[in-house]
């Protein structure tokens, strides 16, 4: 490269690398919040879909109920994995 070249890039090469890293940390925080929360909503999803099993006698509502029950405590659970992956990632 010519000088002329490099001089177009504010900031030394290291600047650079270190807001990169501080913006990615920045994007990966807001993930992992909409990850936490959307976790939580398809937990208590689960619950409630669980809850009403109880009170329901027909073998045809009681299905769906069942059904509604482990896919939304499937998604929640996977979210959660992602997230406990994530953290351990992160932590090293």
């Amino acid at each position: 490269m010519t000088k002329d070249m490099k001089s177009e890039f504010p900031g030394s090469l290291r600047e650079q690398k270190d807001a990169a890293k501080a913006e990615a940390e920045k994007v990966n925080s807001k993930i992992d919040e909409a990850f936490e929360k959307l976790a939580k909503k398809m937990r208590d999803r689960a619950d409630k879909a669980k809850a009403k099993i109880d009170g329901t006698k027909k073998p045809e509502k009681r299905a769906v109920l069942l059904r509604r029950f482990e896919l939304y405590a499937d998604a929640a659970t996977h979210l959660e994995e992602r997230l406990a992956h994530r953290g351990e990632s992160s932590d090293g």
